[in-house]
């Protein structure tokens, strides 16, 4: 037998002897380092017995490092002793292994116990093992808890708190002490709690987990917690212990609601240019998600305010919101709603005062209706767009909310006034804009229509001119002149006629008839050629040229074809004109020789005053025959078409044998 192993024999026998003097001297120290309350604070006091009796198995076995089965059974007779012991500091603990370790060594160099490196080495690494085991216990974990910041805790069979970590305790405003013991009925409000006891009722009978919003109130009043909750086996029989970690969503689920009730706002609002409309929408959006009532006021053309909408969540008090009507607020004084409106920024109330009441009301009648509607908060929210304030939001509540919660609400406020804004601003620019369009076409329509009785007065007149013998050559020229600008001045004003009209109904009225669409055609083009009689038009009809149709509107598209097509084209060029049938209706088409139309301007050619590079030059129209034929052709079930290349431009006009109803 080696030396070593024969001390360490020695030893072994020496250290079951020490234990009371072991637990004497250690007392002795925890009552000089800690005071009188040391011994009963300690943790380690009662582990001496399993520390000396795995102490003395190493050295009999004299390893190094020590066996894994003398550890291993080390830290399950520490797990059996800490088990009831699960409030232990860490910090204090592991202080506590160290004096146990000093203790010991006192004591062996006291007995003159000379002590090798390799013992030395095991009783350290043993210790050293049992103190990691220590604080790898249940007061390592609720470190672990406390520092987490998600709401952790685990309650009973009967409801009871029986571990929390610091955030519920921050969470609640309560300190830890005051929780445990308690069930949720005891902290919590009535209806909370209920909810939050049927929750961890299906937790226990389902013994499944649970994810479930709840509603808690604490230090930053009521907030929404996203609780997972699950069950683990509870002692002797009494049922699973219900464990949860909650994680506070209430301001993710305030920017998810603020988000979607800002783009409900932006598409609602954008929905109609129509004031009236857009104003019953801002009310209803306001009153829906934001507050209990709600007024619009918008300035008028005197800078007063005019109260235009009013609305209420409750329908029972709609009919009492809508009395506010008459009373708009002032904008002289010093009112919450004159100073909103001349800073153009937003004054919440979250206390409705009495000298508030007195503030805002017109008169006597108007306060008494205000108390009726029972205010408790309240606020003021300028609609501005462009930096320009239109008028105001005023919202209120009939619960008093606290300063941060009304800072909330303004916020979604201001967010549904800027959007708001916007859309009345484009409802007055579309209203003013059909009221211009509207007086436009109204004096294009008197105008015309008084113009047109001294326009055939001179037609008439030049009839009866030519008709008359003895006028010299340059005469006659002369009076061909009037009646030629005359005639265009006719074509004008009727198309100026039919353009009103269309402008208005958004169509032109087709009245159909049998008719022949062949002898149409000849008589338009021998009247165009009467009026340019140095050009030539091809004809090729062919087929029944039979159809029901407006004659007269039918003439016009042939006379603006053809005229288009003149127009457009050299003076020694020659038009064609085509006429078949097609797919059970008739195809006409008007093809001159002129330069290629750009294919940028072929899409707008049958929109109203697009004009060639001719009306520059003083030969073209006023850019409405292309519009007004293509309506008359939609009016008839028809379509028309362009095309345009190096051989020239063709118009294609199809219509139906029976024109569509």
């Amino acid at each position: 037998m080696q030396e070593g192993e024969a001390f360490a024999g020695r030893m072994d026998e020496l250290l079951l002897g020490l234990e009371r003097e072991l637990r004497a001297r250690y007392a002795l120290r925890l009552e000089r380092e800690r005071g009188p309350q040391g011994l009963a604070e300690s943790r380690l006091v009662d582990l001496v017995p399993v520390l000396l009796d795995a102490l003395s198995r190493a050295l009999r076995e004299a390893q190094v490092p020590p066996a894994p089965r003398v550890l291993q059974d080390l830290r399950v007779r520490q797990a059996e002793r800490w088990r009831a012991r699960q409030d232990s500091d860490t910090g204090l603990l592991t202080r506590e292994y160290a004096l146990f370790h000093d203790c010991l060594l006192e004591l062996l160099d006291e007995a003159g116990v000379e002590v090798s490196v390799r013992e030395l080495r095991i009783l350290g690494t043993v210790l050293a093992e049992a103190a990691v085991d220590a604080v790898s216990q249940p007061s390592w974990l609720q470190s672990i808890i406390d520092h987490a910041p998600p709401v952790i805790f685990a309650k009973d069979a009967q409801g009871r708190f029986v571990l929390v970590n610091r955030s519920f305790e921050e969470a609640m405003g309560i300190p830890r002490s005051a929780i445990l013991g308690r069930t949720d009925c005891e902290l919590l409000p009535a209806s909370v709690a209920e909810r939050n006891r049927e929750n961890d009722a299906r937790v226990r009978e389902t013994h499944a987990p649970l994810m479930a919003d709840e509603q808690v109130p604490g230090v930053k009043g009521l907030r929404t917690w996203f609780a997972m909750k699950f069950p683990l086996p509870g002692a002797r029989g009494e049922g699973p212990i219900v464990c949860g970690i909650s994680t506070d969503i209430t301001d993710i689920r305030r920017t998810n609601a603020a988000r979607d009730f800002l783009l409900e706002a932006g598409r609602v609002l954008s929905g109609s240019l129509d004031l009236e409309a857009t104003l019953r929408s801002l009310v209803g959006l306001v009153v829906t998600h934001l507050s209990d009532y709600c007024t619009v006021d918008l300035l008028d053309g005197d800078g007063q305010l005019v109260r235009l909408e009013a609305a209420a969540k409750e329908p029972s008090r709609r009919e009492l919101i809508r009395r506010l009507l008459p009373f708009a607020p002032r904008v002289e004084g010093d009112t919450p709603m004159a100073r909103a409106l001349a800073r153009a920024e937003s004054i919440a109330e979250p206390q409705v005062t009495p000298a508030w009441l007195d503030a805002v009301s017109s008169n006597a009648a108007h306060r008494a209706l205000l108390e009726e509607l029972q205010p408790r908060s309240s606020a003021v929210v300028p609609l501005v767009s462009r930096g320009r304030a239109l008028g105001l939001i005023h919202l209120v509540w009939t619960q008093p909310h606290e300063p941060s919660e009304m800072e909330a609400l303004v916020e979604l406020a201001r967010g549904a006034a800027d959007r708001a804004a916007v859309a009345i601003e484009n409802a007055r620019l579309y209203r003013e804009a059909r009221e211009a369009v509207r007086v436009r076409e109204d004096v294009v329509a008197i105008v015309s229509h008084d113009l047109r009785n001294p326009l055939n007065a001179i037609l008439l007149t030049a009839a009866a001119l030519l008709r008359r013998s003895g006028l010299s050559e340059d005469g006659v020229k002369g009076i061909d002149r009037i009646r030629d600008a005359t005639q265009r001045a006719t074509r004008m004003i009727r198309d100026l006629l039919d353009f009103t009209q269309a402008r208005v109904s958004e169509s032109i009225p087709i009245r159909p008839r049998p008719m022949d669409l062949h002898a149409l055609i000849r008589q338009v083009v021998d009247e165009v050629l009467l009026m340019h009689p140095h050009r030539h038009v091809h004809l090729d009809l062919r087929g029944d040229g039979h159809l029901d149709a407006d004659e007269d509107r039918l003439a016009q598209v042939v006379t603006n074809l053809v005229g288009n097509a003149f127009q457009h084209s050299e003076p020694g060029s020659r038009v064609r004109v085509v006429l078949r049938e097609d797919e059970g209706g008739m195809c006409l088409e008007v093809h001159n020789q002129g330069a290629p139309i750009p294919a940028s301007l072929l899409s707008t050619l049958f929109e109203p005053y697009r004009r060639g590079p001719e009306a520059r030059r003083g030969r073209g129209s006023i850019g409405l025959g292309l519009y007004i034929s293509r309506l008359i052709v939609l009016g008839h079930g028809g379509s028309i078409d362009v095309s345009s290349a190096e051989d020239g431009t063709r118009f294609t006009v199809w219509l139906p044998r029976q024109p569509a109803h």
